[in-house]
């Protein structure tokens, strides 16, 4: 690839993202999208990894934990939702597919795997920041405090590999089915405020 080629891609890409976000749209997409994912399909991966698997977390109550994760993936994720967005719609452009339910089923289904994808190494990062013996970890205990029962809990010990995996695959349909619940909410949003 040569250095003129990928400077055009850049700019191309410079300029998908700003026309995404220059109507207000764009702007509720990524807000919705985000909070979906982050609270809703957090939720769902929360039960996989701390209730299903037992994987160790600080010792509070589930909700506030969930709350927690869900919290600190809404922060760190929107980022790359900010350029997955726009780089699903432009991706589904260039494959000239004709009727808008295709388009519409291809972008969900292109959110919720790069989604899944770049969640991947969500478990490493959990453990290494809200781990159990974390600074952070220990700072939710004394906010929400110890919950005896989770304290408790028999957890499993695996590999990071296999943590890493299963987000990934476990991961993808959870995050396509909630992308498929923000679109439809955004939609409803946009008719909503249309009517009014």
């Amino acid at each position: 690839m040569s250095a003129t080629t990928i400077t055009e891609t850049r700019q191309h890409a410079a300029q998908g993202i700003r026309a995404f976000y220059s109507r207000p749209i764009g702007w509720l997409a990524l807000l919705v999208s985000s909070a979906t994912l982050a609270y809703g399909g957090g939720g769902v991966m929360f039960w996989f990894h701390a209730i299903y698997r037992g994987e160790k977390g600080p010792p509070i109550n589930d909700w506030y934990h969930w709350a927690f994760d869900s919290s600190l993936g809404f922060i760190a994720l929107t980022p790359a939702l900010f350029f997955i967005l726009p780089g699903a719609l432009w991706a589904i452009d260039r494959t000239r597919l004709g009727a808008s339910r295709a388009k519409a089923a291809a972008y969900v289904a292109l959110v919720g795997v790069l989604f899944g994808v770049v969640t991947g190494p969500g478990p490493i990062m959990h453990d290494f920041l809200v781990g159990r013996d974390t600074a952070l970890g220990k700072l939710a205990v004394d906010v929400f405090g110890r919950d005896p029962d989770v304290a408790a809990r028999v957890g499993g010990e695996y590999s990071t590999l296999s943590d890493v995996i299963l987000q990934v695959a476990v991961g993808v349909p959870v995050y396509v089915t909630v992308a498929l619940v923000a679109l439809v909410a955004v939609r409803a949003m946009v008719s909503g405020l249309a009517r009014a």
